[in-house]
Protein backbone atom coordinates (compact mmCIF):
# COMPACT_ATOMS: atom_id res chain seq x y z
CA UNK A 1 0.00 0.00 0.00
CA UNK A 2 1.54 3.32 -1.10
CA UNK A 3 -0.89 5.50 0.27
CA UNK A 4 -1.00 5.78 4.24
CA UNK A 5 -3.45 8.16 4.08
CA UNK A 6 -7.20 7.54 3.92
CA UNK A 7 -10.28 10.16 4.39
CA UNK A 8 -13.38 8.94 4.30
CA UNK A 9 -16.60 11.87 4.72
CA UNK A 10 -18.93 9.73 5.21
CA UNK A 11 -17.69 8.10 8.86
CA UNK A 12 -15.78 11.76 9.26
CA UNK A 13 -12.54 10.08 9.41
CA UNK A 14 -9.05 10.15 8.56
CA UNK A 15 -6.65 7.12 8.97
CA UNK A 16 -2.63 7.32 8.83
CA UNK A 17 -1.41 4.03 8.60
CA UNK A 18 2.01 3.94 10.45
CA UNK A 19 3.07 0.37 10.61
CA UNK A 20 1.52 -2.46 8.44
CA UNK A 21 1.41 -5.60 9.08
CA UNK A 22 4.00 -6.49 6.14
CA UNK A 23 5.93 -4.37 7.50
CA UNK A 24 6.04 -5.76 11.35
CA UNK A 25 6.26 -9.44 10.03
CA UNK A 26 2.65 -9.93 10.73
CA UNK A 27 2.73 -8.92 14.86
CA UNK A 28 0.67 -5.78 14.10
CA UNK A 29 -0.96 -2.84 12.34
CA UNK A 30 -0.89 0.15 13.38
CA UNK A 31 -2.91 3.32 12.35
CA UNK A 32 -3.82 6.74 13.80
CA UNK A 33 -7.24 7.86 13.40
CA UNK A 34 -9.10 11.43 13.61
CA UNK A 35 -12.53 11.13 14.29
CA UNK A 36 -14.57 14.33 13.39
CA UNK A 37 -17.31 14.98 15.93
CA UNK A 38 -20.65 12.69 15.27
CA UNK A 39 -17.98 10.37 13.62
CA UNK A 40 -18.94 6.84 14.41
CA UNK A 41 -18.31 3.25 13.67
CA UNK A 42 -21.17 0.63 14.11
CA UNK A 43 -20.93 -2.23 16.52
CA UNK A 44 -18.78 -5.48 15.11
CA UNK A 45 -16.32 -7.80 16.20
CA UNK A 46 -13.60 -9.91 15.21
CA UNK A 47 -12.17 -13.19 15.24
CA UNK A 48 -8.68 -12.82 13.95
CA UNK A 49 -7.20 -9.87 16.12
CA UNK A 50 -7.51 -7.67 19.29
CA UNK A 51 -7.76 -3.90 19.25
CA UNK A 52 -5.67 -1.37 21.64
CA UNK A 53 -7.26 2.09 21.75
CA UNK A 54 -4.87 5.07 22.85
CA UNK A 55 -6.33 8.66 23.07
CA UNK A 56 -3.70 10.69 21.66
CA UNK A 57 -6.17 13.89 21.26
CA UNK A 58 -9.65 14.71 22.68
CA UNK A 59 -12.06 12.27 23.86
CA UNK A 60 -13.75 8.96 22.59
CA UNK A 61 -16.36 6.81 23.11
CA UNK A 62 -15.94 3.09 23.10
CA UNK A 63 -19.27 0.87 23.22
CA UNK A 64 -17.64 -2.72 24.62
CA UNK A 65 -20.92 -5.37 24.94
CA UNK A 66 -23.02 -3.25 26.55
CA UNK A 67 -21.03 -1.00 28.15
CA UNK A 68 -19.71 2.66 27.16
CA UNK A 69 -16.54 4.49 27.83
CA UNK A 70 -14.87 7.45 27.95
CA UNK A 71 -11.42 7.69 27.18
CA UNK A 72 -9.47 10.94 27.34
CA UNK A 73 -6.41 12.03 26.49
CA UNK A 74 -3.48 9.09 27.69
CA UNK A 75 -6.30 6.96 28.00
CA UNK A 76 -6.00 3.36 26.71
CA UNK A 77 -8.28 0.13 26.57
CA UNK A 78 -7.54 -3.35 25.12
CA UNK A 79 -10.87 -5.06 22.56
CA UNK A 80 -10.28 -8.54 22.95
CA UNK A 81 -10.61 -10.86 20.12
CA UNK A 82 -14.36 -11.61 19.95
CA UNK A 83 -15.29 -8.59 21.72
CA UNK A 84 -18.48 -6.29 20.42
CA UNK A 85 -17.59 -2.88 20.04
CA UNK A 86 -17.80 0.31 18.44
CA UNK A 87 -16.67 3.56 18.45
CA UNK A 88 -17.96 7.15 18.32
CA UNK A 89 -17.34 11.24 18.85
CA UNK A 90 -19.96 13.29 20.55
CA UNK A 91 -17.47 15.39 22.13
CA UNK A 92 -18.69 18.31 19.53
CA UNK A 93 -14.40 18.15 18.73
CA UNK A 94 -12.14 16.50 16.64
CA UNK A 95 -10.70 13.15 18.57
CA UNK A 96 -7.36 11.76 17.89
CA UNK A 97 -6.38 8.21 18.88
CA UNK A 98 -3.63 5.16 17.73
CA UNK A 99 -4.93 1.59 17.23
CA UNK A 100 -2.84 -1.18 16.92
CA UNK A 101 -4.45 -4.15 15.28
CA UNK A 102 -2.76 -7.33 16.77
CA UNK A 103 -1.90 -9.53 15.08
CA UNK A 104 -1.46 -7.58 12.22
CA UNK A 105 -4.23 -7.79 9.38
CA UNK A 106 -4.20 -7.12 5.52
CA UNK A 107 -7.92 -7.55 6.04
CA UNK A 108 -7.85 -4.15 7.95
CA UNK A 109 -5.55 -2.65 5.96
CA UNK A 110 -7.84 -3.18 3.08
CA UNK A 111 -11.15 -2.71 4.23
CA UNK A 112 -9.95 1.19 5.68
CA UNK A 113 -8.60 2.09 1.90
CA UNK A 114 -11.32 0.50 0.05
CA UNK A 115 -14.33 1.71 1.95
CA UNK A 116 -12.80 5.20 2.12
CA UNK A 117 -12.06 5.40 -1.18
CA UNK A 118 -15.71 3.95 -2.43
CA UNK A 119 -17.09 6.76 0.19
CA UNK A 120 -15.05 9.57 -1.48
CA UNK A 121 -16.60 8.07 -4.92
CA UNK A 122 -19.99 8.62 -3.45
CA UNK A 123 -20.21 4.60 -3.77
CA UNK A 124 -21.55 4.22 0.10
CA UNK A 125 -24.63 4.71 1.90
CA UNK A 126 -25.37 7.50 4.47
CA UNK A 127 -24.29 4.62 7.16
CA UNK A 128 -20.41 4.55 5.15
CA UNK A 129 -21.37 0.59 4.03
CA UNK A 130 -21.36 0.07 0.00
CA UNK A 131 -24.98 0.21 -1.22
CA UNK A 132 -23.72 -3.36 -3.83
CA UNK A 133 -23.90 -6.18 -1.33
CA UNK A 134 -21.34 -8.10 -3.39
CA UNK A 135 -18.56 -5.07 -2.25
CA UNK A 136 -20.42 -5.33 1.47
CA UNK A 137 -19.93 -9.19 1.59
CA UNK A 138 -16.40 -8.89 -0.09
CA UNK A 139 -15.26 -6.45 2.46
CA UNK A 140 -16.88 -7.15 5.36
CA UNK A 141 -15.50 -11.20 5.30
CA UNK A 142 -11.92 -10.19 3.90
CA UNK A 143 -11.43 -7.87 6.79
CA UNK A 144 -12.60 -10.31 9.38
CA UNK A 145 -15.16 -8.29 10.80
CA UNK A 146 -18.60 -9.62 11.77
CA UNK A 147 -22.28 -8.84 12.48
CA UNK A 148 -23.06 -8.82 16.14
CA UNK A 149 -26.77 -9.86 17.55
CA UNK A 150 -30.23 -10.09 16.23
CA UNK A 151 -28.46 -9.13 12.75
CA UNK A 152 -25.73 -12.64 13.07
CA UNK A 153 -28.36 -13.86 10.59
CA UNK A 154 -26.29 -11.96 7.94
CA UNK A 155 -22.98 -13.47 8.42
CA UNK A 156 -23.77 -16.72 6.22
CA UNK A 157 -25.22 -14.35 3.82
CA UNK A 158 -22.43 -11.92 3.71
CA UNK A 159 -20.05 -14.83 3.55
CA UNK A 160 -21.62 -16.27 0.21
CA UNK A 161 -21.60 -12.64 -1.25
CA UNK A 162 -17.85 -12.51 -0.76
CA UNK A 163 -17.58 -15.78 -2.46
CA UNK A 164 -19.54 -14.65 -5.63
CA UNK A 165 -17.55 -11.33 -5.33
CA UNK A 166 -14.52 -13.34 -5.58
CA UNK A 167 -15.81 -15.54 -8.35
CA UNK A 168 -16.84 -12.13 -10.29
CA UNK A 169 -13.34 -10.68 -10.01
CA UNK A 170 -14.48 -7.74 -7.66
CA UNK A 171 -12.08 -8.26 -5.51
CA UNK A 172 -9.60 -7.29 -7.94
CA UNK A 173 -11.27 -4.46 -9.35
CA UNK A 174 -11.44 -2.88 -5.70
CA UNK A 175 -7.89 -3.81 -5.43
CA UNK A 176 -6.68 -2.32 -8.52
CA UNK A 177 -8.94 1.34 -7.81
CA UNK A 178 -8.36 2.00 -4.10
CA UNK A 179 -5.52 -0.11 -2.46
CA UNK A 180 -2.98 1.56 -3.63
Amino acid sequence: MKNRIHENPVLQNRIEFKELCEETSGTRTVAEITLKSSGKIPLHYHNEFSEYYEVLEGELKIQVGKEIKTLHKGDYLLIPIKTVHRYFNESGKEVKFKVVIQPGNIGYQLLVSVLNGLARDGRVKKNGLPGNWLVRGYLSVAAGSNVPGILSWLQPVLNWLYKVALKRGIDKQLLTKYYV
